[in-house]
């Protein structure tokens, strides 16, 4: 008898030890968080959310270099990145939408 209550306490207090350490544990949204300041930062505070910020993607054929035309797209003003995609073959651009445009782009690319 002793047994059975020693191990019914011993559960009780698992129970009971457990239960906020689930609960910390549970995945917060970003909504959730209000603890934080809210500003435009992504997730991992890399940068500052920018709307000005915006990017443009070409498909490259098979035989346009890619490095000749990211330093193309780099030497244009209002780059500020440029990314290419093996697989896809795609050369992303990524510019500032108050000094140029995605038509802009394309035209001087091409």
């Amino acid at each position: 008898m002793k047994t059975i209550k020693m191990i019914a306490a011993l559960m009780l207090m698992t129970i009971t030890a457990a239960a906020p350490a689930t609960a910390k544990n549970k995945k917060v949204s970003h909504f959730d968080r209000v603890e934080m300041k809210t500003s435009h930062f992504d997730r991992n505070h890399r940068h500052a959310y920018r709307p000005e910020i915006k990017s443009c993607t070409l498909v490259l054929g098979r035989h346009d270099s890619h490095k000749k035309l990211a330093e193309k797209a780099n030497h244009m003003k209002g780059v500020i990145d440029t990314k290419w995609n093996p697989r896809k073959r795609e050369l992303t651009i990524i510019y500032d939408a108050k000094v140029t445009t995605a038509r802009h782009i394309r035209h001087f690319m091409a």
